[in-house]
């Protein structure tokens, strides 16, 4: 599944009369391919002071799915020009504002909050990497290589240029081990290309991103506790650890990888 946030940031001139007019729709389109056939998936009604759209794709692929979007009138009758495609290589699926709300109660809007969700995503893709297939360079020279993260799919590997079978090598979670009855030799050879899906760590990305937005949500330097009503809220305390550093803890939590690899996503 492939989570899209599309940002229109001009809806108001888009729903003027003499534009689209009222009930104007935004449209997504996927292609297997970027300069393939697109295939209309879906529309989103645009609303007035609304910048951010959730599109979602059960069908998407992360790193093989292209998509594009453009606006029309309510009829579909007129058109815009389409946006670039672009391929989500590194999208996971986020939390929506819905399942946000079932873990913390706030009196903010669901832009504002999608907002947070939504820079929490793109910090943990940062961090984490990306979701879709990846390629390593890896040093060799001993019986096992340590891959940066947990291999979930196992594409290609390749020794000095020298495509492998599986009959060469063991894969196990960040580890590939020449075997003893391997065709060309019982080492790694000098460069090792390591092309491979890493393993689906959605729960736990999910887990640190619904952190992030409670620590945004709740930390309020100096303030202990607030009420509004019948609405009352607790904050964190700046005295024990700042929010920084809060953010760095989090984060680490999604763990390690296997270190010191270049990844090229």
């Amino acid at each position: 599944m492939i989570h899209l946030i599309v940002s229109v940031t001009n809806t108001a001139e888009l729903l003027a009369a003499e534009a689209y007019g009222a009930g104007a729709l935004l449209r997504w389109e996927s292609s297997a391919t970027e300069a393939g056939v697109y295939a209309e998936g879906g529309t989103v009604a645009l609303v007035s002071g609304t910048t951010l759209y959730d599109i979602w794709d059960a069908a998407g692929v992360a790193g093989v799915t292209w998509y594009r979007t453009r606006v029309s009138n309510a009829g579909g009758t007129t058109f815009s020009a389409y946006s670039e495609p672009t391929l989500p290589g590194t999208v996971w699926t986020s939390l929506t504002v819905a399942q946000l709300r079932t873990f913390v109660t706030s009196p903010l809007p669901d832009e504002a909050l999608l907002t947070l969700l939504s820079a929490a995503a793109a910090t943990i893709a940062e961090v984490a990497g990306a979701t879709g297939e990846i390629t390593e360079y890896v040093a060799g020279g001993y019986t096992r290589i340590v891959v940066g993260r947990q291999i979930g799919t196992l594409t290609s590997v390749t020794e000095n240029g020298t495509l492998l079978t599986a009959t060469d090598y063991r894969a196990s979670g960040y580890v590939l081990t020449r075997l003893d009855t391997a065709a060309n030799s019982t080492t790694w050879g000098t460069t090792v290309t390591v092309v491979y899906t890493p393993a689906d760590d959605t729960a736990e990305r999910q887990r640190v991103q619904l952190e992030l937005v409670k620590l945004d949500l709740t930390y309020q330097p100096g303030l202990v506790s607030q009420d509004i009503g019948t609405w009352s809220e607790t904050y964190q305390n700046a005295a024990s650890m700042s929010y920084a550093d809060q953010r760095a803890e989090i984060l680490a939590s999604l763990g390690g990888s296997g270190g010191g690899m270049v990844v090229i996503e």
